[in-house]
């Protein structure tokens, strides 16, 4: 215990007042992310009478701290404040992931005071964790210029409301991933139709580097060009203003190819520096330069240039997607330049796109590593038995990729449970493929049949299944496929209610049983033999 600290024994929680027994109904009625930790800390007030509440959530990328959400004294302007390590006595909930109750905390000498002014006030603060148990940021109380005590009890029901913002912020984390995701692939779906129009090269540019920043999130992109005597300089820049103005002072006129873009010209390969003050080949005068990411723009098969990506305020993180990101855009550039009319990158995009998003999806409830992927080339082989189009095994293959997308909106406690499900809690699961469906939906470039997937795929043969209770050709035929080959993987998978079986006992369960079409059915056994033979 440090100097002010005082302990702790929570009571049960069939012992907590009204307040905290009810902070996981009202956490759970909010509309996104960030209403989640808004209403935590209006909450918060009302359960210990405080004088100010704040959530800070941990940012691993930078190392750092940022305040999300404030409620009470001095809390108008706070949020966005940033703390290194070490800066604020929330630090120790971040790296203990305890409780921390401080009766003086004006006499800790890491203590950070939003009015910049020491005091006498106490201090509660405790973790917010994900469902997994790993520390997501704090939730806290003080009571500067307040007579107010904390005690066990507030601490008790702030540690519960702090458990439910941490599942409900996860749950809305991963649905608004997961739409951020579908907007991206129509963004790029509408950036190659719109190149198309195009005739001007810096009109083509201009296009494509506004795109990949509405795509990304950093401050300013550009294009560097090299000409006939291997000289480099600035040839299309977009974002902020100030920070199109610091760059064109260092790049606009021709100079010998360095720091960053010199790499990518000179091997041909994609570059990243997340800590660009920290890197030892940066530019000298790149001050302002916080992270930097450089793909090669290529013509007839030559790099002939270099798109960039700036991040002019502080690191951020570089998700392997980025890389992805920025060398699709790039391609983008290069065939509309060649005024190429093939859509195949895109295509290329949206499989790998779609196929990231479903391995994801696989993980948060605890499915078996691999599955997507193996779901989906059982499903296409068997498509490929059955005779199905080019077109149709594109939409079972998509279909095979999101048929579990419904899921982001489904509790993760329900997602892992390990035992079985009562009737409501298999309602409530059976309802991830309507959810799925309607996600879906509205995004154009998602085709019906695809959507069907991932509706029907749990329907079954026999009329038993859910959510429409189809039966037989009912069921669409791609739904049809690759529900067979779904509930094989799943059998040959160790989950936590069940062992893996033999592939021989999965496949008399597919034989014998009334869930699914014969004919597909035969058709796979059939697939499999070949297979084993």
């Amino acid at each position: 215990m440090t100097q002010g600290d005082t302990a702790l024994t929570l009571r049960p929680y069939s012992q907590l007042p009204k307040p905290a027994l009810e902070a996981q109904a009202v956490v759970l009625l909010a509309q996104s992310a960030q209403d989640v930790f808004q209403r935590c800390v209006q909450l918060a007030l009302s359960i210990t009478r405080a004088s100010t509440s704040l959530v800070i959530l941990y940012r691993p990328e930078q190392d750092e701290l940022e305040l999300v959400a404030a409620a009470g004294r001095l809390s108008e302007g706070a949020v966005g404040r940033r703390l290194k390590r070490g800066q604020g006595v929330s630090w120790r909930v971040v790296d203990s992931g305890q409780v921390l109750l401080l009766a003086r905390a004006d006499l800790a000498a890491d203590a950070v005071y939003l009015s910049e002014q020491r005091h006498a006030a106490m201090y509660l603060g405790v973790p917010l964790l994900d469902p997994d148990g790993r520390v997501l940021g704090v939730m806290s109380a003080d009571t500067s210029e307040s007579d107010e005590q904390l005690g066990p009890d507030d601490a008790q029901a702030m540690l519960l409301l702090g458990q439910a913002a941490g599942v409900a912020y996860t749950r809305w984390r991963a649905l608004e991933q997961a739409q951020h995701s579908a907007r991206q692939f129509e963004r790029l779906a509408r950036l190659s139709a719109q190149l198309e129009g195009l005739t001007q090269p810096e009109d083509i540019v201009r296009c494509a580097l506004r795109a990949l920043l509405d795509l990304s999130g950093f401050t300013t992109g550009g294009v560097v060009t090299v000409d006939a005597s291997g000289l480099a300089h600035l040839s299309v820049q977009e974002g902020e203003q100030q920070s199109q103005e610091l760059v064109a002072a260092a790049l606009l006129r021709p100079h010998e190819p360095s720091g960053l873009i010199g790499q990518v010209l000179r091997s041909g390969r994609p570059q990243a520096v997340q800590h660009y003050q920290d890197w030892p080949d940066r530019l000298p005068g790149a001050t302002h330069v916080q992270t930097a990411v450089a793909v090669p723009l290529r013509q007839g098969g030559q790099v002939v240039g270099v798109v960039f990506l700036l991040h002019m305020h502080r690191p951020v993180a570089l998700p392997p997607e980025l890389q992805t990101l920025m060398e699709t855009v790039a391609a983008r550039i290069e065939h509309a330049l060649e005024r190429s009319a093939s859509m195949e990158h895109l295509q290329q995009t949206r499989e790998a796109a779609l196929r990231a998003l479903g391995r994801v999806l696989e993980s948060r409830d605890d499915e078996t590593y691999g599955h997507t992927d193996r779901v989906t080339t059982l499903a296409l082989a068997l498509g490929q038995a059955l005779g199905l189009d080019e077109q149709q095994l594109q939409h079972l293959r998509w279909g095979a990729y999101l048929h579990d997308i419904g899921k982001v909106g489904v509790h993760d406690q329900l997602l892992r449970k390990p035992g079985p499900l009562d009737d409501q809690e298999r309602q409530a699961m059976q309802r991830h493929v309507v959810l799925g469906d309607e996600m879906l939906r509205e995004e154009v470039f998602v085709p019906r049949e695809v959507r069907e997937v991932i509706r029907f795929h749990h329907e079954r043969w026999d009329g038993a299944g859910y959510p429409d209770g189809l039966a037989g050709e009912q069921i669409p035929l791609l739904a049809r496929v690759f529900s067979v080959v779904d509930v094989y993987d799943a059998l040959l998978s160790e989950r936590p209610y069940k062992p893996a079986w033999s592939s021989a006992d999965a496949q008399a369960q597919l034989r014998a049983g009334t869930q699914f079409d014969p004919s597909i059915v035969a058709t796979f056994l059939a697939l499999l033999s070949s297979q084993e033979s």
